[in-house]
């Protein structure tokens, strides 16, 4: 197949519209203009919106990550939380270090986090489905196990973070530390958007279709597995040296398993072989809790039912609306946020079809 020349004078504009009227282009338009629309609010919105905006930013960020192990290259891990503690536990530690300087700890984490990860890939050569999602949840605990160690021996109240800094630039609060966050962000996404157009997505596509037809089309399983291992935990460590910036410590208690489950949570709530529904799975999942907390006493109230059982299991009850959610949306929808809205587009474009149809009939 020949790549489209485009034609003489056309414009960016002419391009756009083009982009729209293929398959699937209003839905990443219209999840791309919400996320946008909701990076501004909160980006102008008062400190609290702000604040998780700053926490939207970063666990966009570790879905991210995630999405390029298991929706790209179609692996299966519940290991998000263990690479999030290696990069803020790298970050902590480099803290009063010649090392400390801004984005050094954040190079740092990804690079522990790839080595990390490309040892983590191993048992994905020989072990797959159920056996490979055990193996994840060793390192799991391994590295909460040593993260649990290290604290208790030196930084029992957590290992402090300094403020974010960049040479004389204060960007520890704020607006500043959401948009270094949302710049972040905006690197990860060209990078991971730059990669699946290459070589290594269409390999990371093969194996997730089909391990073995991969291999008979000559693509180096081995090679290509391990890699999407090492970049999907060298990403999620950047979240969590980013997080531990944000909160200003690393405390292993923050990274424990059911923050891996709400990481594998949000891809498959926006969709998980979508970089856009790993964005819009983040949002929802980083913004729910906060939604209920502020509204859900008020709405029991309204219904005239006692609000006060939430207010004493609010952890409780929250995880359990989650893992309500994920079930709900495996079982019926399992392409999330973006299937929903493509099958939305679809049903319009029938019914223009089919109107079109009847006109000139």
């Amino acid at each position: 197949m020949t790549a489209r020349t485009p034609k003489a004078g056309e414009g960016p504009l002419a391009g756009a519209v083009r982009a729209l009227a293929r398959p699937g282009g209003p839905t990443r338009a219209l999840l791309g203009g919400a996320l946008l629309a909701g990076a501004v609010y909160a980006a102008f919105g008062g400190p609290f919106i702000n604040l998780i905006g700053q926490s939207c930013a970063v666990f966009a960020i570790a879905a991210l990550g995630q999405s390029i192990l298991m929706g790209s290259a179609g692996q299966v891990a519940f290991s998000g939380g263990a690479f999030m503690a290696i990069g803020a536990f790298t970050t902590g530690m480099l803290s009063g270090t010649p090392l400390e300087p801004f984005p050094i700890p954040l190079v740092a984490g990804a690079l522990i986090g790839w080595a990390v990860g490309l040892v983590s890939g191993l048992p994905g050569l020989r072990f797959r489905g159920l056996y490979l999602l055990l193996a994840s949840l060793a390192l799991q605990f391994i590295v909460l196990s040593l993260a649990h160690t290290y604290q208790s021996a030196h930084h029992p109240a957590g290992v402090l973070v300094p403020p974010l800094r960049l040479g004389p630039l204060d960007l520890s609060s704020g607006r500043a530390l959401y948009f270094t966050l949302l710049a972040v962000l905006a690197v990860v996404y060209a990078a991971a958007w730059a990669v699946e157009r290459t070589g290594v997505g269409l390999a990371w596509r093969a194996l997730r279709e089909s391990e073995v037809a991969a291999a008979v089309s000559g693509v180096d399983v081995t090679r290509w597995k391990l890699y999407a291992f090492a970049a999907s935990g060298a990403v999620t460590a950047m979240a969590g040296s980013l997080f531990a910036y944000l909160v200003g410590r690393a405390d292993y208690q923050s990274y424990e398993l059911a923050l891996s489950i709400s990481l594998i949570t949000m891809i498959f709530i926006g969709g998980i072989r979508s970089r856009l529904g790993a964005l819009a799975g983040a949002v929802v999942i980083t913004t729910l809790p906060y939604l209920l907390q502020n509204n859900l006493s008020v709405w029991l109230g309204g219904l005239g039912l006692d609000a006060g059982w939430y207010a004493a299991n609010q952890s409780q009850v929250n995880a359990g609306l989650f893992s309500l959610l994920f079930l709900l949306v495996v079982l019926f929808e399992p392409h999330g946020v973006e299937g929903i809205l493509l099958k939305a587009e679809r049903a319009v474009r029938a019914r223009s079809r089919h109107r079109t149809a009847g006109g000139a009939s």
